[in-house]
């Protein structure tokens, strides 16, 4: 398999893991997330693909070659995929089959990603980066427009959530609002779409995803990526002609008229308003730390036994854990949720570097805004555009433009 059919697989996958959301899957008849169902319906098809293309590769190539192409990566990635399979194994033998799909379609798939992204040109690896970029920035449009008309693209049952949220194609809000988050950073610089026509787009997809500590951990990690600029900027300014300064300035106005009025004339206006407090899910968040009084020393070690778990909202008052590592530690004990952090965090954190402030960012907003949810406890793609983002960034670099030059 050479690179360019790699190259055609992550775009199939990348594009279906975009589209078919468990949303949409669920609507078409298949029980993606919901109980009951052919087993094998319970992994996502981007995960087969994903599986497929793993073994026929390995297969042709042997693993020793592939696994030269991760260098730097290598040691780390072999680690992480040892700690999910004994997670997978302990979770079989604990649960059975129930509920283990999304430790594959959440954890395993993104490893396997990143090896199959490692065996690339760079030529594909920047096309999959801008792929990204423009995928990320039509869900952010669709979040906006489900918000101002009042109605999602995906069929989802409304009174699950407290107050409306847009779905877009990224099924539940909190989780578009993770991804959209996370990936921002790297991705806004990767497209012909202007940097703050971009910005502006997410700001109010988080606002319509109703994340609100999403979009405040997101304006913290943007200043944390202009911040070491300013002083630069400050002493010395910028090249630009005057044309093109011209046309950003005209860019700016336009835009916010255009925010203005959206905040203004829509719903998303009174949503920021009625949200500036703490109520009753932002204080599950707080409320999910009881359940620690609950775990007696043995639980804590292997997991919390079958009737804790079935009597969470007794304890809580709410059915699920809006934190997904306590979530680990209820379901697979301490090891297990170490053994799980390591799966999801090593290879990312083994990318961090000082050159490229991008994957920094983008790493530390997608550890806070996932600790304040359970989206690692679900099925959801959020580790696979994590971890294909910062790959893909920290291996081509970043734009010659700097964020401050767009």
């Amino acid at each position: 398999m050479n690179s360019k059919n790699l190259y055609r697989a992550m775009l199939l996958v990348f594009i279906s893991y975009f589209i078919l959301g468990g949303y949409l899957l669920e609507n078409l008849g298949v029980k993606y997330v919901s109980e009951g169902g052919n087993p094998l319906m319970k992994i996502h098809v981007s995960t087969y693909i994903l599986i497929l293309t793993f073994a026929f590769f390995t297969l042709r190539k042997g693993g020793g070659s592939p696994l030269k192409n991760l260098k730097e990566l290598r040691g780390a990635w072999l680690i992480s995929v040892l700690s999910i399979v004994i997670v997978i194994i302990y979770g079989l033998f604990r649960f059975g089959t129930s509920g283990m799909a999304y430790l594959v379609d959440t954890m395993a798939a993104p490893l396997l990603a990143v090896y199959l992204l490692s065996q690339l040109s760079n030529i594909y690896k920047n096309k999959l980066l801008r792929l990204l970029a423009y995928l990320l920035f039509i869900n952010s449009l669709i979040a906006i427009l489900e918000f101002i008309l009042g109605s999602t693209l995906m069929s989802v049952e409304i009174a699950n959530f407290s107050h409306f949220r847009s779905t877009a194609l990224l099924t539940h809000p909190l989780n578009n609002a993770l991804i959209t988050a996370a990936l921002a950073p790297i991705l806004m610089s990767y497209t012909r779409i202007p940097y703050l026509i971009y910005f502006t787009v997410v700001i109010l997809a988080l606002f319509a995803f109703g994340g609100r500590g999403a979009t405040g951990i997101f304006l913290l990690g943007m200043f944390l990526l202009v911040m070491p600029k300013i002083p630069s900027f400050i002493s010395f300014g910028i090249k630009i002609s005057k044309m093109r300064f011209a046309v950003i300035q005209a860019l700016a106005f336009f835009v916010s008229i255009f925010t203005i009025l959206v905040i203004t004339f829509t719903p998303i206006g009174s949503r920021i308003l009625s949200k500036l407090h703490i109520d009753g899910s932002a204080q599950a968040r707080f409320d999910v730390f009881l359940i620690f009084d609950q775990l007696s020393p043995m639980e804590w070690v292997f997991g919390a036994s079958s009737s804790l778990m079935d009597n969470i909202k007794f304890f809580i008052e709410v059915d699920v854990i809006e934190n997904y590592f306590i979530g680990w530690i209820v379901s697979f004990g301490t090891i297990g949720a170490f053994l799980l952090f390591v799966s999801c965090y090593m290879v990312p954190i083994k990318l961090l570097t000082k050159r490229n402030m991008g994957v920094n960012v983008a790493l530390i907003i997608f550890i806070m805004v996932s600790l304040t949810n359970n989206a690692l406890t679900t099925k959801t793609p959020a580790l696979i555009f994590l971890f294909s983002a910062m790959y893909l960034y920290r291996t081509i670099g970043n734009k010659n433009e700097a964020l401050l030059y767009r």
